[in-house]
């Protein structure tokens, strides 16, 4: 199935929902491993960077947007405090306004977004049902934008900027469905710089290989809303 932007507001709209599906607040959860998952979308800001004589892009102009699947897992050592790590890739959507050459009917264009870190969650006092939360993450992300055309030939071209997330602002609530499993609404923001850019082009049987530093180094965000489902201890 493809996840598009109506089927992640569709489990935003179910989330924000949830308290009808909770009749009371239940008792703290327990210490010992959670594992939770979310889908949302989310929207760029920033700029990409620069290589040496090449031109800073914002991210938006080749990525509207993405529809973020994530996941974490991690242990809670109390009834408020949780730590763990957490995976995340976004599939993007292309910027055709910006792209014109993606329109073409011989040209198939793709992004994504991958983030990988580790983060920490603490649970603030339950405000009847809600339980809510707030996180702060670090990490690594690749951010990539891929080109494929058939006019002549076939060729394939994978830009993929890579580098750290600084910094990585969460906030929600969760509701309880069951004694150890909820659901919820979130939202998150983060702040990143890319360090480094690598392109790929295949041209038939010919592979050629790009990897740069980036001699500006710009930031950008994502700001994503979504829902999250955990399995507590």
């Amino acid at each position: 199935m493809r996840v598009t932007p109506k089927i992640a507001a569709s489990v935003v709209a179910a989330a924000l929902m949830s308290p009808a599906l909770a009749a009371a607040a239940p008792a703290p959860p327990g210490t010992g491993l959670e594992i939770g998952a979310r889908i949302g979308y989310g929207v760029a800001g920033g700029s990409l960077g620069a290589p040496p004589n090449g031109n800073d892009n914002d991210v938006g102009n080749f990525v509207s947007g993405q529809v973020p699947l994530w996941l974490d897992a991690g242990y809670r050592f109390t009834d408020a405090f949780y730590l763990g790590g957490f995976f995340q890739y976004g599939f993007g959507t292309v910027n055709q306004d910006q792209q014109n050459g993606c329109r073409n009917a011989n040209v198939d264009c793709g992004a994504s977004d991958t983030r990988l870190g580790v983060m920490g969650r603490y649970r603030l006092p339950p405000i009847m049902p809600a339980e809510p939360w707030l996180g702060l993450g670090i990490g690594y992300e690749w951010g990539t934008f891929s080109v494929h055309q058939s006019i002549v030939g076939s060729t394939n071209t994978d830009s993929t900027w890579s580098g750290i997330e600084i910094a990585n602002l969460q906030a929600g609530a969760d509701f309880r469905v069951a004694q150890k499993i909820a659901i919820g609404p979130f939202v998150s923001f983060s702040l990143g710089q890319f360090q480094s850019t690598s392109t790929t082009t295949t041209n038939g049987n010919t592979t050629t290989t790009t990897d740069q530093d980036l001699a500006k180094k710009s930031l950008h965000e994502w700001f994503l809303i979504g829902a999250r489902f955990a399995f507590m201890p």
